[in-house]
């Protein structure tokens, strides 16, 4: 009787892994086998298509490559020349200023309404300065740039009185400053204080290599009433026209 209650509790007791894994693979390896003998052949052909298709991408990927290296190079040449370009006008302009023109930059509020603090303007070395020509001066030592308006040339003789501009006894009109003049006499006021050559100089007429210059805000501007005439050597050049800001861009007058 025990010998048989063995045996059952034997039969009963689960298999070790190990045996399992002996026992079954004979079986998968010839699963194994029967799937091998199962797949079909793969044409050549295929084969051949598959390598096409495969080159042909690899041809664009190369392809590809170079038309971005091209255009990469096309656009580092381009931004190269540009700044060589730039910079050389850069140079032959900063020599050319020294002898043909120069900018300046308005400063202060002796010029309007012609001109505004922070504007910018283009200045000819090289122009023939006359009568209400805005130039741009630079007066004794000083560095800063100013602008102002010729009134009296050398040899003339230059009179205001009740706003009325008299040079060599005749009678100018201003009509950059009309308006201005219109109110003040509306105001009953003077737009420019009476004076003459006489009453700022103790000559006549104007001297020889001397210039008189006044602002277009003639109540508040600095001008030769207050720092006598202006040497010639003081003045830069003709202001031609105003550059900055761009929707104001015209020639000034």
């Amino acid at each position: 009787m025990e010998s048989q209650k063995n045996r059952k509790l034997k039969r009963g007791r689960p298999k070790s892994p190990d045996k399992v894994e002996k026992r079954t693979k004979p079986e998968l390896q010839e699963k194994a086998k029967n799937k091998k003998k199962r797949r079909k052949p793969v044409p050549k052909e295929a084969v051949e298509a598959k390598k096409r298709k495969r080159t042909k991408a690899n041809t664009k990927k190369r392809k590809n490559l170079k038309k971005r290296k091209k255009k990469q190079k096309k656009i580092t040449v381009f931004f190269m020349e540009l700044f060589g370009a730039l910079a050389v006008t850069g140079v032959i302009l900063f020599i050319l200023s020294f002898f043909f023109f120069t900018f300046a930059k308005v400063e202060g509020y002796s010029m309007i309404p012609t001109l505004r603090d922070g504007e910018f303007v283009y200045v000819s070395k090289r122009a023939k300065i006359k009568t209400f020509d805005l130039v741009a001066i630079q007066r004794g030592r000083t560095k800063q740039t100013d602008i102002r308006r010729v009134i009296g040339l050398p040899g003339q003789t230059v009179v205001y009185k009740n706003d009325q501009l008299t040079i060599d006894g005749v009678s100018k009109e201003e009509t950059f400053i009309q308006k201005e003049q219109q109110q003040a006499q509306e105001n009953g006021r003077l737009f420019t204080e009476d004076f003459s050559i006489l009453s700022l100089t103790g000559e006549t007429k104007i001297p020889e290599g001397k210039y008189l210059v006044l602002g277009d805000n003639r109540p508040y501007a600095s001008d030769s009433r207050y720092y006598q005439l202006l040497d010639e050597k003081e003045i830069v050049g003709k202001v031609e026209m105003r550059v900055l800001p761009f929707h104001k861009f015209r020639r000034v007058k």
